[in-house]
């Protein structure tokens, strides 16, 4: 059976990830647009559909933890899928998306 590489966590599990991995890469693929409303402190924005051009800009983060998120938790499970598929293994889905997240946002 395929174990998936993804987990999806909530607000506070989310939080608590931020806090304790400073190696975290936050991923955020929203529209351009959205994140100048705000966005979690220290996230890098490539936005969903352009994320399988955009690769190699995360690509050392493959072995390492990466926490995707976006505005309600669907597009950034879209995200963790496709970021499987290219051999990403640590993989964090914020469910509920930045709508849901009260942690420190810039």
């Amino acid at each position: 059976k395929h174990m998936s590489k993804i987990k999806s966590i909530n607000n506070e599990q989310a939080q608590k990830l931020i806090k304790d991995n400073k190696e975290l890469l936050i991923l955020d693929v929203r529209r351009p647009n959205e994140v100048k409303e705000s966005k979690i402190t220290n996230s890098i924005n490539i936005p969903l559909d352009e994320l399988e051009w955009e690769l190699e800009e995360i690509e050392e983060y493959k072995e390492k933890a990466i926490l995707v998120y976006c505005k309600v938790g669907m597009r950034s499970s879209v995200a963790c899928s496709i970021l499987e598929e290219e051999g990403f293994s640590n993989l964090y889905n914020l469910r509920g998306g930045i709508l849901d997240y009260t942690g420190e946002l810039e």
